[in-house]
């Protein structure tokens, strides 16, 4: 039997190990703002493609601050502010398949990212997020929307207004995959329309809120399921369409073919008009 020879594998070895390095995992904070030096509008675009997002308004003096706590596997996130069209583009960092990371115990794991963002409440903005495949909790209260657009994958999504909105809407959209979302106090958007495209994470739609006018609502899925939560105070009619969507409705509704209109609606002074488009979910509507 032949021996192997530890002398010469040893050095070997070491040569590999040494020749294949181990990083450390560090996790860095990096913070940035921008002061506001007016009250005209800004378009506002936040990119995203992994970890998790947070907004909310910030107070005076600011456009916005952002602090982003990322890892080495992390480029740094950037800024960009266009004086002349009025628009700022906040991207957080991407991350880099490239590195080898060693995780200690004292380190975070390497693939997490998280991006805190705070937007004025003092000028009017166009809001457009692009997560990728983050998890978002959008805390839009306070902050004076114009128009707002989400785009997520495969993470949750969590919009809420827990006051009414001080700018007029024209348009509410929002694009999300199988992470699914959640809209909670619509009625304080103040939105003349709202878009959602879903593909088989769940919707669910909180219609609660001080409401100023009527609402269009178009909601389109494949799989997912779709509940409506609307409070007594408005008038509320959903028409749902698709080959094998389920309808299922608690409150006084009258039914007609695919249309349910609450027995208010016609003397409401506020009236929400639902269109859902459901390929195989189930639809779930509730006035109380």
């Amino acid at each position: 039997m032949r021996r192997m020879n530890i002398r010469r594998v040893a050095p070997l070895l070491l040569a590999t190990l040494v020749g294949t390095p181990l990083l450390a995992q560090h996790v860095r904070t990096l913070e940035s703002s921008r002061l506001l030096n007016d009250a005209g509008p800004v378009a506002v675009r936040l990119q995203l493609g992994t970890g998790t997002l947070s907004v909310g308004a910030s107070d005076a003096p600011y456009l916005y601050r952002s602090i982003t706590r990322f890892g080495d596997s992390y480029s740094a996130p950037t800024s960009t502010w266009n004086a002349a069209q009025r628009t700022l583009t906040l991207t957080a960092g991407q991350r880099s398949a490239a590195r080898t990371v060693r995780r200690d115990d004292d380190q975070t794991d390497e693939s997490a990212q998280d991006w805190r963002v705070q937007l004025t409440r003092s000028a009017p903005l166009e809001l457009m997020i692009d997560a990728t495949a983050a998890d978002a909790a959008l805390d839009l209260t306070g902050i004076p929307l114009r128009r707002f657009a989400l785009n997520s994958g495969a993470a949750a999504a969590t919009v809420r207004f827990d006051a009414p909105n001080t700018e007029a809407m024209s348009v509410f959209d929002a694009n999300v995959g199988a992470g699914g979302l959640k809209l909670i106090g619509m009625g304080n958007a103040d939105a003349s329309e709202v878009r959602i495209a879903g593909d088989v994470g769940d919707i669910a739609i909180d219609l609660g809120g001080r409401w100023q006018r009527d609402l269009r609502v178009v909601v389109t899925s494949v799989f997912g399921g779709i509940s409506i939560t609307a409070p007594p105070t408005i008038g509320i009619e959903l028409e749902s369409t698709g080959l094998l969507a389920r309808e299922n409705v608690d409150g006084s509704f009258r039914h007609d073919g695919d249309t349910w209109r609450s027995t208010n609606f016609d003397a409401s002074s506020v009236k929400v008009r639902v269109l859902v488009r459901s390929l195989l979910g189930k639809v779930t509507l509730i006035q109380r």
